[in-house]
């Protein structure tokens, strides 16, 4: 009667390591399809969000981040000069008050920004203390915001 017991606890193992493994696939498959969180290589709390520059989009890696400082790591990967400006606004990004081909940055809060970027290029802005809210990140050479050189950004 012995042998019989020990095959049925073996068995008992097998079905409870099988069920185990089974969980374990099933909650690690769970977690993809999420936007990716920024980097924080800058050291501890900074973070760091990559930013592709292109005829015509402004494409950064992550479209949230937490308060505190961030730096934007902007790649032109276009064939002309562009620049990034960050402004904290309400408006949505593609709603900017426009001036002949231009956003008029006159009503709006700069937080700052890096100019001419040459095509080919990489650039940082280091930004120490963004707080919560909405901004809006964007090129500001003629014409460009216009052919939809723009994206929002959260910071929480």
């Amino acid at each position: 009667m012995r042998e019989g017991g020990d095959a049925v606890i073996r068995q008992n193992r097998i079905w409870v390591l099988g069920l185990a493994t089974a969980i374990v696939v099933a909650v690690a498959g769970c977690s993809g399809g999420s936007t990716p969180a920024p980097s924080t290589a800058g050291g501890a709390g900074a973070a760091t969000v990559d930013v592709t520059l292109a005829e015509w989009s402004v494409t950064p890696s992550t479209t949230t981040a937490a308060a505190g400082a961030v730096t934007f790591s902007v790649s032109n990967e276009g064939t002309t000069v562009h620049e990034l400006i960050v402004v904290k606004t309400d408006t949505k990004a593609d709603a900017l008050p426009v001036a002949g081909a231009k956003v008029d940055e006159a009503g709006l809060t700069v937080v700052d920004e890096v100019e001419d970027v040459a095509a080919g290029t990489t650039a940082d802005l280091a930004l120490t203390d963004m707080v919560a809210g909405h901004y809006v990140i964007f090129c500001n050479i003629e014409g460009h915001y216009g052919q939809g050189m723009h994206a929002d950004f959260e910071v929480k």
